[in-house]
């Protein structure tokens, strides 16, 4: 028997860029309905006996009528084809309060559609397969009861456990969220032949037979350079294979140190970089790094807009240099005040700027506060 695990679709999701696309969506909302259509397209080439997947298919409890259409005609082109899918839902899709009630009680009309999303544990059975399915639930404890539910069927053939959560103990599966349920690792030992996790956004075998299949699409930078797919599992032979969907290329360019360095050379560096590599349509990010207070403050902030406009979304990092606190308090002389003016008029450069003469107002000018003060 085989399986194809799927996770973390995040249909509905947009962010990153604020760029509409040419039939009026926001273009990281198309791009991640895009990727979702894809992945089953791929599917649907396979063949599995069924798709499980393991929680937050939408984004948000209360997705769009456009979104939720999606989902649907999609859903339905596996069962279409006799394709089985079990979804339980995860902290995305998940109302915190009973009352809201659920996007997938809708989806229970459609044949070949199983869900979990209740609350409560759930086992449902396919041919010779049981599928054990604990959606996120609205509290920890409640979470905890349920997982102490869960039992091998021994008339199956196959036990496959599912859930959407952190495995205990290991910080890098938290997405960060105050929603995150902790999963028990000791879970693992009960005899499945797989568990298909949800929740983490990266590909990962946590151990021999258990998985995150990671998001279908990258949902925000902090998943750069992570491949993005879903997960073919054959029950019988144990093998398992993880299928890559295309995406939204993500790129991260070299960081460029602007210590030393004035507002021209840092911004020459910055537009010889861009130019040396396509950005147009990408995600891209870029670090500059300890740069000046000043310098950073005298960037053509305008020309640096046009160099990253090509690109669907630039994140541009500017990380400033620490400074010593200059004291101005105890130590007035003109002396050191005419040495600290001279340091910054050197240091900032602005075309056409006659710093001779700027130089000499400045220093009568401190020269006579001075006697004033006096």
């Amino acid at each position: 028997m085989r399986l194809v695990h799927i996770s973390d679709t995040h249909l509905g999701a947009g962010g990153l860029s604020r760029k509409i696309s040419t039939s009026g969506i926001n273009q990281r909302e198309e791009d991640i309905c895009d990727a979702f259509i894809r992945a089953i397209d791929q599917i649907i080439q396979i063949k599995p006996d069924i798709v499980i997947h393991s929680g937050d298919l939408f984004h948000s409890v209360r997705p769009t009528n456009r979104i939720i259409n999606i989902a649907i005609r999609q859903l339905l082109r596996l069962t279409s084809v006799n394709i089985p899918v079990i979804i339980i839902s995860g902290n995305h899709d998940t109302p915190k309060q009973r009352g809201l009630g659920s996007i997938f009680s809708f989806f229970e009309i459609f044949p070949g559609l199983s869900l979990a999303y209740q609350d409560r544990y759930e086992m449902i059975r396919i041919g010779d397969l049981a599928v054990h399915a604990i959606p996120h639930c609205l509290s920890a404890a409640t979470f905890q009861s349920e997982l102490e539910k869960v039992e091998i069927d021994m008339e199956a053939r196959f036990n496959v456990l599912t859930l959407h959560g952190v495995v205990s103990g290991i910080k890098e599966f938290s997405m960060g969220e105050l929603s995150e349920l902790e999963v028990p690792s000791s879970l693992f030992k009960k005899g499945f032949d797989y568990v298909a996790l949800g929740h983490y956004h990266r590909y990962t075998q946590v151990e021999e037979n258990v998985f995150y299949a990671g998001s279908t699409e990258r949902v925000s930078m902090a998943e750069l350079g992570q491949e993005k797919g879903f997960v073919e599992v054959n029950l019988s032979t144990k093998e398992i294979k993880f299928h890559i969907a295309p995406t939204r290329p993500m790129i991260e360019l070299p960081q460029i140190n602007a210590e030393g360095k004035n507002q021209d050379e840092t911004l020459q560096e910055i537009e010889d970089l861009i130019r040396e590599n396509d950005i147009k349509d990408k995600i891209v990010r870029l670090k500059v790094t300890q740069i000046p207070v000043h310098v950073y403050n005298s960037l053509n902030f305008r020309r640096l807009s046009e160099l990253k406009a090509n690109a669907l979304y630039f994140d541009l990092r500017f990380e400033k240099k620490e400074e010593k606190e200059k004291d101005f308090t105890a130590k007035t002389s003109i002396g050191k005040l005419a040495e600290e003016f001279s340091q910054y008029l050197k240091e900032y450069v602005i075309e056409d700027l006659k710093k001779e003469k700027l130089q000499e107002l400045g220093l009568r000018y401190l020269s006579e506060k001075r006697e004033e003060e006096e």
